[in-house]
């Protein structure tokens, strides 16, 4: 088998009994990859641009009482683009690596699907199980993430082989998208840490790992001790060590508990 056909094979997930047919169902599953990258920048645009403007529009007319009318409009649209192109750009990349790594996952599967090597000797052959081991643990992951039966090739375009692909795709995004630090992306990473904080919770209650999964831990019984424990943990900081806390916090708490005045 050429490399061609090979990677043909490896795009489609099929054998080679029929190469025109691969061809054909090559170019379509590459075009539906495509059309995947493209859909998810677009919506990642749109998107950003949906969220930001009525958020940074608000919090500018609320807080910026010291910017001219013509500044404010700049600095909405100076947040609203910066979050927009950055939702963009992550859809973008976390699309095309997954893609890249489905490509790579199934020409390893065809790889090693492939038979003996002839007359190669014990130890060269040795050689190169290792070798494509060790690249098949880097593309698709340990076998405790990676589970085997998910390496279809009826995997829809968009989607990843693996759980590992998503965790490697958005892993290199958030470092080279998000990871640049100014206010827009900094929220980001706080909404996402505290969303990430409750999955997990929810996680292991499903998953029966103790004391989430007992009973009188529930959402109903332990979303009051939550709050009083977040409410008395960010009071006692915002009294005793308000440089800790995030500017845009501490400047909504001391309106509130310090510069408030009856009558006034």
């Amino acid at each position: 088998m050429s490399s061609n056909e090979t990677l043909i094979d490896a795009v489609t997930g099929g054998g080679n009994n029929n190469i025109g047919n691969n061809g054909t169902a090559t170019t379509a599953l590459l075009w539906d990859e495509v059309a995947s990258i493209i859909s998810g920048l677009i919506g990642g645009g749109k998107y950003g641009l949906k969220i930001r403007i009525p958020h940074a529009f608000v919090m500018t007319f609320l807080f910026g009482n010291n910017l001219s009318f013509r500044k404010k409009l700049q600095v909405i649209a100076k947040l609203a683009a910066e979050h927009s192109i950055n939702l963009a750009s992550f859809a973008f990349l976390y699309k095309f690596i997954l893609a890249s790594l489905k490509v790579l996952s199934r020409l390893i599967m065809q790889q090693n699907g492939g038979g003996g090597s002839g007359g190669a000797s014990r130890i060269t052959a040795m050689g190169s199980h290792l070798i494509k081991s060790f690249i098949s643990i880097i593309i698709n992951g340990p076998s405790r993430i990676s589970n085997p039966s998910t390496t279809t090739a009826s995997t829809p375009a968009g989607l990843p082989q693996h759980p590992y692909h998503a965790f490697v795709a958005g892993a290199i995004g958030g470092y080279i998208i998000w990871g640049r630090y100014s206010n827009v992306n900094y929220q980001l990473i706080l909404y996402l840490t505290s969303r990430i904080l409750v999955g997990c919770i929810k996680l292991a209650r499903e998953k029966g790992i103790r004391p989430f999964s007992w009973k009188r831990l529930d959402f109903t019984n332990s979303y009051p001790y939550g709050a009083a424990v977040i409410w008395g943990t960010v009071m006692m900081l915002f009294e005793e060590y308000p440089d800790v806390l995030h500017p845009s916090l501490r400047r909504s708490m001391d309106e509130i508990y310090r510069f408030a005045s009856f009558g006034q």
